[in-house]
């Protein structure tokens, strides 16, 4: 089971747009210190990323028309269909990354955070040490599809997120029932999907 789930801005480490962790500790007092702490050490990795000469840069100088230009969203599900909602365009912004954090005040036990950044929202799942970051990258590439595909009619996809908590704990109940990752092929991935939609056109 992953320790929790955020959803935040990439420009501020105090702009949470939401949250869900699935232990007691993520829960406790400290939860929103741990929280802006989070944000800040991928607010670091991220800002390094854009102003060094590291591969993310000379990965994002090469977007084109093309997301097999430059497509980091699929590099673990290469039997998916890229969405137009993530085509590269000029100026489409993303960045990744996975860190480690040390046990500390706030974590009794070390953590191992994966987190995706695509145009000013970061999407981050805070994972305990053994769990697999390929399925928590596959995951979050899952995720950020269904929330865009889910919330691409509407006029702020942050707006919709901060706004409509509800139907993302919708969403969580499939691609990640309970907190647990789920190895997740093209056929369940499908299935899944039509679940999702089902439920969420009957809340509309």
């Amino acid at each position: 089971m992953v320790y929790g789930l955020m959803i935040h801005s990439v420009d501020s480490s105090q702009t949470l747009h939401f949250s869900i962790f699935y232990t007691p500790e993520g829960n406790d007092m400290h939860k929103k210190t741990r929280q802006q702490t989070i944000m800040r050490r991928i607010l670091e990795e991220h800002l390094f990323q854009t102003h060094s000469g590291d591969q993310h840069s000379a990965v994002k100088s090469k977007a084109s028309s093309s997301l097999e230009d430059a497509d980091w969203l699929f590099r673990f599900t290469s039997d998916s269909k890229p969405s137009a909602a993530f085509k590269a365009q000029p100026g489409f912004d993303y960045t990744e990354g996975i860190l480690r954090l040390q046990g500390s005040t706030l974590f009794e036990y070390p953590k191992l955070v994966v987190w995706k950044h695509v145009d000013k929202v970061v999407y981050t799942l805070v994972c305990e040490p053994l769990d697999n970051p390929l399925l928590a990258s596959n995951f979050l590439t899952l995720f950020v599809h269904e929330l865009s595909d889910h919330f691409r009619k509407a006029g702020s996809l942050v707006d919709e997120v901060s706004s409509k908590p509800d139907e993302i704990l919708v969403i969580l109940d499939y691609l990640l029932p309970g907190g647990q990752l789920l190895f997740t092929n093209s056929n369940l991935h499908r299935y899944l999907k039509s679940q999702i939609g089902e439920v969420l056109s009957q809340k509309a």
